[in-house]
Formats: C-alpha cells, sequence, structure tokens
C-alpha cells in the first residue's frame, strides 16, 4: 500500500496540472529504509549510500521505515509541461505510514567558501552562495505542494533540510586567516540548529556532513 505522499505525487499532482499518472511507464524512484541511521547522495544509481560515501545523514529514530524519494527525479517526469517547471530539491524523507514528519532535503557538495555569499573570482560578480541558493530550492519545492492543496499540512513536523558536504581541507588549513574572515564560514558550519520559521509552517534546518539529521 502506497503512502499518503505516493498517492498525492500519482494522483493530485499530475491531475492539478491536467496530466495523468502512468503506472507502465512512470515510477517514482525511492528506496526504504528502516530505523536506523542511512546516507544518502544525489545523482547515484542509488539513493542509500555506503557510509561515508553520502552527502546527507539521517537518523531514522522513530519506529516506522522512511521512504527517501527522488523528487528532482520525479519532477523531470513532467518536463515541457507546467508540472515539471521550475527549480526543485533533490528528495523528500517520510514515513511509510502516518503523518508524524515530511523533511524537504536539498544537498550540496561546495568549497567552505561557496557556502555564504560570495564575490566570483572570474567575474567580480556578488553571488548569492550555496546556503541561500538551497533555501530558495526548497521554498519553490514546498510551494509546489501548496499550488494543488494543503495535504502538507497534516504532517506534524515539517522540515527543509540542508545538507552540505565540504570538498575542501580540514578546518586547520583555515585557522591562519584572519580572524574576521574565518568567523563568517564558521558561524554557517557550526551545525547549530536554527529552526529558522519558512513558509506554510515549515522548519529550516542545516547539516554539513557527517553530521545527523533526527528525524524524530
Amino acid at each position: 500500500m502506497d503512502s499518503a505522499l505516493i498517492d498525492f505525487l500519482k494522483k493530485d499532482y499530475p491531475k492539478h496540472f491536467g496530466q495523468e499518472w502512468k503506472e507502465d511507464t512512470m515510477q517514482v524512484r525511492r528506496e526504504q529504509r528502516p530505523k536506523g541511521k542511512f546516507e544518502i547522495r544525489d545523482g547515484q544509481p542509488q539513493i542509500v549510500q555506503y557510509t561515508g560515501n553520502g552527502v546527507s545523514v539521517i537518523n531514522n529514530n522513530s519506529e516506522i521505515d522512511v521512504e527517501i524519494i527522488d523528487f528532482e527525479h520525479y519532477i523531470n517526469i513532467f518536463h515541457d509541461t507546467d508540472a515539471g517547471m521550475g527549480r526543485k530539491c533533490d528528495f523528500i524523507i517520510n514515513p511509510i505510514a502516518g503523518y508524524d514528519f515530511i523533511i524537504f532535503n536539498e544537498l550540496t557538495e561546495s568549497e567552505r567558501r561557496y557556502i555564504m555569499p560570495f564575490t566570483s573570482p572570474q567575474t567580480g560578480e556578488e553571488k548569492e552562495g550555496k546556503l541561500a541558493y538551497a533555501k530558495k530550492q526548497l521554498e519553490i519545492s514546498i510551494e509546489k505542494f501548496y499550488s494543488v492543496n494543503s495535504f502538507l499540512d497534516d504532517y506534524e513536523k515539517r522540515v527543509a533540510l540542508f545538507s552540505c558536504r565540504l570538498t575542501d581541507g580540514k578546518p586547520e588549513r583555515y585557522m591562519t586567516r584572519s580572524v574576521s574572515a574565518f568567523r563568517k564560514p564558521q558561524k554557517i558550519l557550526s551545525n547549530i540548529r536554527a529552526h529558522e520559521p519558512l513558509i506554510h509552517g515549515f522548519v529550516f534546518e542545516q547539516r554539513i556532513y557527517d553530521k545527523e539529521y533526527k528525524t524524530i
């Protein structure tokens, strides 16, 4: 039996945009995991990765299995239609039964200097940074649901999670820089829960690999 989220993705969402879900040619790419910790990564044949190979670390500390839905893949099914327009986050994570929580998860791999706003060394152009981009990506993804109905309001806990894996060296190499240069990115790398309110009752969280996010 499909979860309520899968029912929404197969029925309500396509119908709203005048599309038809075809079981013989369309598939919601997803994987299921029991209680415990796991790592996920986008752009790979398998969503769940061996320990050490992921970008986002999720600890399902509930008693119910969770499903990880490749939301980007899902939206791309409807390319060239209104249902497939706009930006989308990488994954959505929710329990296979019930409405305890739902997590919209945007993943990125980046050097520290690109997380916060920065100046492009090539063009001198001011860039918003990975963090701000991820927030927009998550909000746009959430709005896709609310353009159809308020189904997401049924979830008790609604989270927009930004997961980042740093690609540059260890923090020690940056300690030789001035305090003012180091302090700004360090604030983002601290992994302190921000609990920043977003749209529709969602809360923004961020984790730098390999810090985990607990579902409950």
